[in-house]
């Protein structure tokens, strides 16, 4: 990981020189100390996505992720809660967990011997005679560090390592709809993200990964193959020919709506490859028998959302990324695909679809991976200096779901996602 020098203190960091309304400055993807800023702002203060409670349904399950600079494990304890540790012992600070998931009662560091149970707990030390009585007084404060708030809303785990702030709640505001959106698609409201995560190396920053994700004008051209060689697409790329929409919901989440084209066409599936009811005809009658068959049918024209939800997790319709900054110009990005509890047919041909869209050939990820490179590496030309988000912005329409506009094309989620970024970082904001 990239050596970083300490961010300037809030007051003397003037964030309207580097974003504007409708524009960015390139320093803004490029710089070692904005980059340690975002660290130390959005991730070390904010809430994070850090898991699914799919991932760790029974107790002692863990996996271990990263909020910024911070690794950490995932857990449900022996309890039953689902806690969010610092990797880090207690004694002489050795990354204690290296495995990516797994099944564990305790936790034991490598270096020394030090066990931790999976509340995190200190529960042994080896040789503790060494250290004298003094140390039964310290000991109870020596379990390990704990993120003070963890939170889930429809089975998303958040995370914050600020003890202060927002409710998780407040934080998503708007964009709880698209969760919700994804699971009425399921007959239980439970989806399954244990289908293992494909992790994507993109040379650029982080940034440029997730503000691509709900980019509406690229479609056309950076994915000009896919679309040629997958017909018939689900609806028009063309923006004037469909009634899509781009939508700013707050907070730094923003979408690309298909909601009111799909419901224009009425036609179940348009998502799906148009894939024909009766091939799925198990999965259909659950979802009737759940909702009625009014509200199934509405779920299965309307299908998933496509939203980003600040500052790293990706309602990518029938597939969940999250990224993971590690440098400026160094992302990692996990996908992987939203399985049915219960619905094996559905969940085998959207394994086959995640793959060919997201997997290590995929037609969908590669584009992009190349044009976040390709954007990096333009950026080392420093002129011109800033990069242009004005497109739609004289059409941005405020209603109670945002800031809309019906020009799929239009740059509003990245206006939406840098004015959360301006405030955050700029130190304005509540997190």
């Amino acid at each position: 990981m990239t050596t970083l020098e300490s961010a300037p203190p809030l007051d003397e960091f003037d964030v309207t020189n580097i974003v504007q309304r409708d524009r960015v400055h390139g320093s803004v993807y490029t710089s070692d100390e904005i980059f340690r800023r975002e660290m130390d702002t959005i991730f070390k203060t904010g809430w994070v996505y850090v898991a699914h409670e799919s991932e760790v349904s029974e107790r002692g399950d863990y996996l271990t992720r990263m909020i910024g600079y911070d690794p950490v494990v995932v857990v449900r304890g022996k309890d039953g809660v689902v806690r969010v540790v610092l990797n880090r012992c207690t004694h002489r600070a050795n990354k204690l967990c290296n495995a990516e998931k797994g099944n564990a009662n305790s936790f034991r560091c490598p270096y020394h011997g030090w066990t931790f149970n999976n509340t995190g707990a200190l529960q042994g030390v080896p040789m503790r005679e060494g250290y004298g009585e003094a140390f039964n007084e310290i000991r109870s404060e020596l379990g390990l560090a704990q993120a003070p708030r963890v939170d889930s809303y429809g089975g998303f785990i958040f995370a914050s390592l600020a003890a202060e702030g927002i409710s998780l709640r407040e934080h998503l505001g708007n964009a709880t709809h698209a969760i919700d959106r994804l699971l009425n698609l399921s007959p239980n409201r439970q989806i399954d993200l244990r289908a293992n995560w494909m992790k994507h190396l993109h040379h650029a920053n982080w940034k440029m990964v997730v503000e691509n994700n709900v980019d509406g004008y690229h479609a056309l051209f950076t994915h000009a193959s896919v679309y040629d060689a997958i017909k018939p697409a689900k609806v028009s790329h063309v923006p004037t020919k469909v009634d899509v929409l781009v939508r700013d919901l707050g907070n730094g989440h923003s979408e690309i709506d298909y909601s009111d084209e799909y419901r224009k066409l009425d036609e179940e599936f348009v998502w799906y490859g148009r894939i024909p009811r009766a091939k799925l005809a198990s999965y259909v009658d659950a979802l009737e028998k759940a909702y009625g068959p009014e509200q199934a049918h509405d779920a299965l024209v309307v299908g998933p959302p496509h939203t980003l939800i600040w500052p790293n997790l990706f309602l990518a319709e029938m597939n969940v990324m999250f990224v993971e900054p590690q440098a400026p110009d160094r992302t990692i990005a996990y996908t992987t695909a939203v399985l049915i509890p219960g619905q094996d047919e559905l969940n085998e041909r959207t394994l086959r679809r995640s793959e060919g869209a997201m997997g290590p050939a995929g037609f969908l990820i590669a584009d992009d991976g190349e044009i976040g490179m390709r954007n990096q590496a333009g950026l080392a030309a420093e002129l011109p200096e800033w990069l242009v988000l004005a497109r739609g912005v004289e059409n941005d329409i405020t209603d109670d779901s945002g800031i809309i506009n019906r020009d799929k094309s239009a740059e509003t989620p990245q206006r939406g996602f840098y004015a959360q970024w301006a405030a955050v970082v700029g130190g304005g904001a509540r997190t």
